[in-house]
């Protein structure tokens, strides 16, 4: 894991500029090439092949190509062999260079062998054309700055930024109040994308000239195999994702919740390798350790419990620095303290992100299951049954979810503010609508189309972007075995119907890990991160969300956005998306646009 950036003109200044803003990423080393049309630069995480012949930007023999790259290709080994019999010779023993003499070889169509997750730029001095890839699933994260003539990219936007003044993407504001984060290709900067997961953008030199295209598509049609089979698939094919990731030769461990997902990886590793440690985060408060503590003894793990302080809501604005973009997933912040504190002990570290998407854990799921069953009564008998006593916003949104069709239901409840709602907060915006971009998603199976539009957008932009940065910010490496491309593609084969049975998320996956965890663990409701917010609300974190709203940009309603904090009071399960949107986008807006350098003290934001 790395940090990787660079630029189409010579300027070695500017590269170690944007070198000293990732050095989190890669403090083990840092390198650089330069020439009169291509600059590359690299912040090192040793993981694979500790020694200096593994630095990069890294070469082929004649120095024609190439590579800065971050990632993990877990199959590296296997590539490496099959090159050596064509007759290509290796200088070091890291995953790196078989990109490189992969490249050579079989040119782009490299990608498509590379199991791991990546993102890596690749000069071809011969052709004059530089290309960016991402992973099929987004882990990994890819920037790109283009005003038509200048191109820049990084594992993080403060690395473009300095080069490139910030400017705000208006019509990106509608999006991310939406649905928290913006879908790729926008960001919230203007002139800066996101390369999506699963493309590559090829930079032509001599034409001066870019273009994006995907190399990989997840196929969505289930097949009908017996139940008992798909279990004997889905467990080897577990395993080996697993597996491979336990290559490292730096030390390596678990983040364990207690959850299903966490377990069942920890279960599978145990298996794999006997001296695998877990780490867990509580706040002392709030404390859910004991399930991951039952999980470890179960195990026969040794865990360790990391404890946060219930201040630790002092860490927002270092967490939305590392961001790039405003934390509404709260959860950022407890990752970035346990990777920060894990780092004492190791430096990769085994997740169970990816579960929920891929083996339908959100009560979301569950929710549009139900509703297909209504659907069968009358519209009428419907809007009746939302009439159930609520509290009036949930009601509404409850008739909105039960009454519409399948995409405004389904935008219904994914969204953080409504059209209307939008058009109040941010007055000088007209809001956009997204219906067709749903229905590109959902224009099949409901559940399939759900399943799909989380994998490609909520995963590869929001998720695993929590993720990747909060973990990199202490040059930790996070591994999501579940998210190994081939796992995807068969989770997506398995009908819906297996997954959700009646009301219970994860029915199908429940009967995978039930032979090796603990029976509670396997009957438990899904727990995400908890933080104490009512407990920062009686602290003083209520005061001082009005106090930024004091200060929000001309272009936020302060009027109905301290509406919006006052309310979060009363109705937290409803506002919570609301109100981090609206505190951790002025933090953001402040730092990124209004202070020549952020600073850490949360205070500094409100005055």
């Amino acid at each position: 894991m790395c940090g990787i950036f660079g630029f189409n003109f010579e300027d070695a200044r500017l590269l170690r500029k944007m070198a000293s803003v990732l050095n989190h990423r890669g403090p083990d080393g840092r390198g650089a090439y330069v020439d009169k049309n291509i600059s590359l630069g690299h912040c090192r995480l040793k993981i694979i092949d500790l020694s200096n012949k593994a630095k990069q930007p890294m070469s082929n023999e004649t120095e024609s190509i190439w590579l800065t790259y971050n990632g993990e290709i877990y199959n590296f080994r296997e590539l490496r062999s099959l090159l050596e019999e064509k007759g290509h010779r290796f200088k070091s023993h890291t995953d790196s260079e078989v990109i490189v003499h992969g490249y050579e070889e079989w040119g782009l169509d490299v990608v498509r062998r590379l199991r791991g997750i990546f993102a890596f730029g690749i000069y071809d001095d011969e052709k004059k054309e530089l290309y960016l890839v991402r992973d099929r699933i987004g882990v990994k994260p890819l920037y790109y700055y283009w005003d038509g003539k200048t191109f820049l990219f990084a594992s993080e936007v403060k690395a473009i930024l300095q080069y490139a003044k910030p400017e705000l993407c208006n019509p990106a504001l509608d999006q991310f109040f939406t649905f928290q984060y913006t879908i790729s290709p926008v960001t919230l900067f203007e002139n800066i994308h996101k390369l999506q997961a699963g493309h590559y953008l090829k930079l032509d030199f001599e034409n001066n000239s870019i273009e994006v295209k995907d190399y990989w598509n997840l196929k969505t049609s289930p097949v009908q195999l017996d139940e008992s089979t798909f279990i004997n698939i889905l467990e080897n094919k577990i395993k080996e994702a697993v597996k491979l990731r336990l290559i490292s030769d730096v030390p390596l461990g678990i983040y364990l919740s207690g959850g299903l997902d966490s377990s069942y990886i920890a279960a599978v590793a145990k298996e794999l390798k006997d001296d695998i440690k877990a780490y867990t985060v509580s706040f002392f408060d709030e404390d859910e350790s004991e399930f991951a503590s039952e999980v470890a003894s179960a195990l026969d793990l040794e865990h360790r419990i990391i404890r946060c302080r219930m201040d630790s809501v002092q860490l927002l604005p270092r967490v939305i620095w590392h961001l790039d973009k405003p934390a509404v997933n709260i959860a950022s912040v407890p990752l970035y303290a346990m990777a920060r504190e894990s780092k004492k002990y190791l430096t990769v570290a085994l997740m169970g992100d990816g579960g929920d998407e891929i083996f339908a854990g959100y009560e979301k799921y569950r929710l549009l299951a139900i509703r297909e069953k209504l659907k069968k009564f009358p519209v009428p008998v419907r809007r009746f049954i939302a009439c159930i006593p609520l509290k009036k916003e949930t009601r509404r949104r409850l008739k909105r979810f039960l009454t519409s069709d399948d995409v405004n239901a389904y935008l219904s409840y994914i969204s953080s503010f409504d059209s209307e709602e939008r058009r109040q907060l941010l007055p000088q915006l007209r809001p956009r609508k997204y219906e067709q971009l749903l229905r590109s998603f959902l224009s099949e199976d409901i559940l399939q189309g759900a399943f799909l539009f989380d994998i490609k957008t909520l995963l590869p932009d929001d998720y695993l972007m929590k993720v990747d940065k909060t973990t990199m910010a202490s040059a930790v490496e996070a591994r999501v075995p579940y998210l190994d491309h081939e796992l995807v593609e068969l989770a997506m084969r398995i009908p819906p119907e297996f997954k959700l049975r009646g009301l219970k998320t994860k029915a199908f996956f429940r009967k995978v890990v039930k032979k090796k965890l603990p029976k509670r663990i396997v009957m438990r409701k899904k727990h995400g991160f908890n933080v104490p917010t009512r407990k920062w609300m009686s602290s003083g974190l209520e005061e001082l969300a009005l106090q930024l709203v004091d200060v929000a940009p001309d272009i936020i309603n302060r009027r109905f956005a301290e509406n919006i904090i006052k309310k979060f009071r009363n109705n937290p399960r409803y506002y919570s998306r609301q109100f981090w949107s609206i505190v951790t986008f002025i933090i953001w807006y402040r730092m990124y646009f209004e202070m020549c350098r952020p600073e850490f003290d949360i205070n500094r934001y409100v005055s």
